[in-house]
């Protein structure tokens, strides 16, 4: 009787269902649907994915996943402080601000979303960059974490090869495609052969691929800066080599590329950034005063273009007494400086190179003392904290 009573019931849930989803094909045309869900917050959507299988067909379609990140950096990427304790990986997302004032001015208070989330106790928390939604969390460990702050989910891939102690990563979108990819290659050793993983492809092991191009990486975690399809990243012919070159990475065509440095940067330093759309390298002068604005005009001949900037890396703010470390650009073109250390309100300094000006925002609710309670983080010391910029909301699913 009771399985006869519980198959009714599922009849008529199916019924309803159905009918539901009826009603919705028969008032709206899928593509207004999808339009409509687009727009909403990604909080929002994951409910609407419960209404009906239909919606839930919507909006796990690459096609409305892509629309859907899209839009979300058009109307405004974030800043993700993040930092971890055991087993906690506190998150505080902040509006990655645009401003266009003439003014050197402070504005404080501004909103602050923040949550936490079980991360593995054994693992190093290292968050380099945010590639359409998705974050690379690598650390000396050969089994690379993916992280997605919107759904916040990870993935653990496996160990590219059983024999390799250390590797270092890069994490990829192929534009074309509407794909993610990790390359992979062996740390702190000279190498022709790679490791390739598809994500979200039913890719079960890394691949392997060949380059023509030598190369090996010996900074970790080692910084790169993926922009139209490319990935690219500080690398050098061999161990005795000291300033190395730029390898580019075709996410979607699997092909190596190199391009040589700056001719009149004789400096081993500089962090790779992306500027108005295009791969750039920012250094400090001789002196030490002053920043260089390398800006990547013709991959194939090595064409850079110069600018100079009367403003040091690392930045000291007097009035607060804080050093600010140069972390990157944002997509509206404004370089990112944030303390090296945590203060009662966290202070993030933008400068704008058009009209060589700066502006600071402050946040509350990140190391106050009533965040610091709240988190259960009185004690704790909070120095050089990871920061990434540029995150935009994504629905992709593991």
């Amino acid at each position: 009787m009771d399985r006869q009573q519980e198959t009714t019931e599922q009849i008529h849930k199916k019924a309803r269902t159905k009918s539901q989803e009826s009603v919705v094909r028969s008032s709206f045309p899928l593509d207004l649907i999808s339009e409509i869900l687009s727009k909403l917050p990604a909080k929002s959507v994951g409910r609407f994915r419960c209404v009906s299988k239909l919606w839930s067909s919507v909006t796990t379609d690459p096609y409305f996943l892509d629309k859907f990140e899209t839009q979300s950096r058009q109307k405004k990427p974030s800043l993700l402080v993040t930092f971890k304790r055991d087993d906690r990986l506190f998150v505080f997302s902040i509006p990655q601000d645009r401003q266009s004032s003439n003014e050197y001015h402070s504005i404080a208070s501004q909103p602050v979303h923040s949550y936490h989330m079980t991360y593995p106790k054994s693992r190093r928390f290292f968050p380099r960059v945010s590639v359409h939604g998705l974050i690379s969390c690598f650390q000396e460990e050969t089994k690379p974490i993916i992280w997605n702050p919107t759904t916040r989910k990870l993935l653990t891939l496996t160990k590219p090869e059983k024999s390799w102690d250390y590797a270092t990563f890069f994490l990829g979108y192929d534009p074309v495609d509407a794909k993610h990819k990790v390359l992979c290659m062996r740390f702190d050793e000279t190498m022709d052969e790679y490791r390739v993983f598809a994500l979200g492809s039913g890719q079960e092991s890394w691949r392997r691929i060949k380059t023509s191009h030598k190369h090996y990486v010996n900074s970790y975690p080692t910084r790169h800066v993926c922009t139209n399809g490319f990935i690219y990243y500080k690398a050098y012919s061999d161990k005795t080599e000291r300033f190395g070159f730029i390898m580019s990475f075709d996410v979607r065509s699997e092909e190596f590329h190199v391009i040589k440095l700056p001719c009149n940067n004789s400096r081993p330093g500089g962090i790779l950034a992306s500027y108005e759309g295009r791969l750039a390298c920012v250094t400090h002068n001789t002196a030490g005063d002053g920043t260089i604005l390398w800006t990547l005009m013709d991959a194939e001949k090595h064409e850079w273009s110069r600018r100079d900037f009367p403003i040091p890396i690392p930045f000291y703010d007097r009035s607060l007494e804080t050093a600010f470390n140069f972390i990157g650009i944002t997509d509206a073109g404004e370089f990112v400086y944030v303390p090296n250390r945590f203060r009662k309100l966290y202070y993030v300094l933008y400068y704008d190179p058009k009209r060589n000006k700066f502006h600071r925002v402050g946040f509350n609710g990140i190391a106050d003392d009533e965040s610091r309670l709240k988190h259960g983080l009185v004690n704790s010391r909070l120095y050089n904290i990871p920061v990434v910029m540029n995150h935009i909301e994504s629905l992709m699913s593991f």
